[in-house]
């Protein structure tokens, strides 16, 4: 807890240092964007570093015992993480790692260990984002906390996000997430997502329910679960909209999707490998907000996610909330400093 009553006095700190004046000098028009809302900083690039904490719930239930239910109870797979991205032109990237010892359960279920990477191609009606996350020493619970497994799953997640902007000459979609433009005047944008993704969560000591749960009256041909695989599709409308702070450099940038696909499931279960095509439901909003400096910009994020897989007569539901401090430095381009006798 110490360690992040400091971040968030660092980033009180650079946010007092640079709320000294608003200037436009150092920002440039953009020809693809209305130089009234969006513009550029002269800085092009960037380099940050991010600390954040999260909580991750991944429930397995059965429709034998009632309607489906989202877990609340986010702590049975939690950790804070330290990160760093970069900026480069239109590239940005991020990649993120999970420490040690940072957890709410007792130390003999605390051994979960994540690996994130993601990598972002923006342009101004279209953006592309990739991701790549790891997790180890995952806990699958009930729906209800009526068990849990032991720490030993594996999950990999990747996909890709394609999301088309609409109002995109007046809304950045750049400025609210990468702080790589500046929003001049509040503007926001429906937003179209189109997520094709992979899923992999399994074990490797047999099946992922502890025994006394594990029957066939309430799991059916789930009994027995040892993986599931699943890649998929997801679309998802949704909307984001930058408020800005007159005369200042503070925003407050919400997003939110939510939608509906399909996963095509393969598993591992008492009875053999079976196949599963069915609906997915998915949700997600982010929050971001802070100080977008002409050359240090911070801002605090929040995350949060949630998804509903059915199986029949088994679904699986995910809840995950995030929160983390960023701390940016912006820098020219490399080739400036390279001599041209090179």
């Amino acid at each position: 807890m110490d360690l992040r009553i400091r971040v968030i006095f660092i980033f009180l700190l650079l946010l007092f240092t640079q709320l000294c004046g608003y200037s436009q000098n150092n920002l440039i028009p953009l020809a693809d964007a209305d130089s009234n809302f969006v513009r550029k900083h002269i800085l092009p690039n960037e380099i940050r570093l991010f600390y954040g904490g999260q909580g991750n719930n991944i429930s397995l239930g059965t429709k034998r015992e009632g309607d489906p239910t989202l877990n609340g109870a986010i702590y049975t797979n939690t950790n804070d993480y330290v990160g760093i991205g970069i900026t480069y032109k239109w590239i940005d990237g991020d990649l993120s790692y999970s420490l040690p010892g940072t957890t709410y359960l007792k130390e003999e279920r605390s051994n979960l260990t994540q690996f994130k990477l993601g990598l972002s191609y923006t342009l101004r009606k279209l953006a592309f984002r990739g991701y790549f996350q790891e997790s180890k020493g995952v806990i699958v619970s009930g729906t209800k906390n009526e068990f849990l497994s032991t720490p030993s799953l594996h999950e990999v997640k990747l996909g890709l996000q394609i999301i088309y902007i609409f109002n995109a000459s007046k809304y950045s979609y750049r400025a609210s997430l990468y702080q790589s433009e500046l929003q001049m005047k509040t503007a926001g944008s429906f937003m179209i997502r189109l997520e094709p993704f992979y899923r992999n969560l399994g074990s490797q000591s047999g099946s992922m329910i502890p025994t006394s749960w594990d029957v066939d009256s309430r799991f059916g041909e789930q009994t027995g679960l040892e993986y599931l695989r699943a890649p998929g599709i997801l679309f998802m409308p949704g909307y984001g909209i930058n408020f800005v702070v007159p005369n200042s450099r503070l925003f407050i940038s919400p997003v939110i999707f939510a939608g509906v696909g399909a996963a095509f499931n393969s598993y591992q279960a008492q009875t053999g490998k079976k196949r599963n095509t069915n609906l997915e439901y998915a949700g997600s909003f982010s929050l971001n907000t802070g100080y977008n400096g002409s050359r240090i910009y911070s801002k605090i994020q929040f995350n949060w996610n949630a998804g509903y897989a059915p199986l029949k007569p088994s679904y699986f539901t995910s809840n995950n909330i995030g929160l983390s401090l960023w701390v940016g430095m912006r820098f020219g381009d490399v080739e400036n400093f390279i001599p041209s006798s090179l």
